[in-house]
């Protein structure tokens, strides 16, 4: 349509240019230049305007229909933005909302989550409270079972220095079956049968079954020791301070064994 229009006024600008350049010529055809000079200046001045003033009006017209058809283009260009900026301010506000709803919903799991840590906190206090109860019910357990085992070598060393029965009294009194002190007493009896310095130990005659026994105590004592935390309630310095580990620390000043004497394994206890 444009196109349409822009032909229609070239062809009334062109008529408009010829009307008055066909109406000189006709004029100087059938008067002669006499007759262009005869019509004086205000003759010229409406030829001139004849000549000059439908093409300007063309112009103006076809100026106007031009500015016209590019506002009709621009408006609808601003239209097709305006539609667009339309579809993203939309398109801003569902993003807008299903943001704050995304925002919303992190609060409410931060809040939940916030919730559970003292939960998590308290579970988590409670299983290290039972592991510790557990570590110290194991703990306990081990050492009733050491505890039988140092009595046993115990009792072995305490037959190796007083035997199992008595001597004969006189007037014919039988020999009886001498008991185990029981207890810590038992623990307590060998400790007081050892010397308590180096070097009192250095003089002291020992049988080489007892050093034996000694060294099999102080090795379930120490493999027993080695499995006990440094800190804590039951720690090490707690089993050392009882008379199983001063015990053990006394023993550790008799010689080591000899493996060069050969002793039968069943008189490491007295007969």
């Amino acid at each position: 349509m444009r196109l349409l229009a822009r032909a229609i006024g070239f062809g009334l600008l062109l008529l408009a240019a010829l009307v008055p350049v066909g109406a000189a010529l006709l004029l100087l055809a059938s008067a002669g230049p006499d007759g262009l000079l005869a019509l004086g200046p205000a003759g010229w001045a409406s030829l001139g305007a004849g000549l000059l003033l439908p093409g300007c009006a063309a112009l103006l017209a076809q100026a106007w229909q031009t500015q016209r058809a590019e506002l009709a283009v621009l408006r609808q260009a601003l239209l097709r933005q305006g539609e667009a900026g339309d579809s993203r301010q939309l398109a801003l506000q569902a993003l807008l909302a299903e943001s704050r709803e995304h925002t919303a919903l992190l609060q409410e799991q931060i809040r939940l989550q916030l919730g559970q840590v003292p939960a998590g906190r308290r579970q988590a206090e409670t299983l290290q409270a039972l592991a510790t109860e557990t570590r110290l019910a194991r703990l306990v357990a081990e050492w009733d079972m050491t505890g039988r085992e140092l009595a046993a070598v115990m009792a072995a060393m305490w037959r190796l220095v007083f035997g199992w029965r008595t001597a004969e009294g006189p007037e014919g009194q039988p020999a009886v079956e001498l008991p185990l002190p029981a207890g810590a007493e038992l623990g307590l009896a060998i400790l007081r049968l050892l010397p308590a310095t180096p070097e009192e130990m250095a003089r002291f005659q020992v049988d080489e079954r007892f050093v034996r026994q000694a060294a099999r105590y102080r090795g379930l004592f120490r493999d027993f020791l080695d499995r006990v935390p440094e800190t804590g309630p039951l720690n090490r310095a707690l089993f050392r301070d009882m008379v199983q580990g001063r015990l053990e620390a006394r023993l550790a000043l008799l010689p080591r064994p000899n493996h060069a004497v050969m002793v039968p394994p069943e008189t490491l206890a007295a007969e």
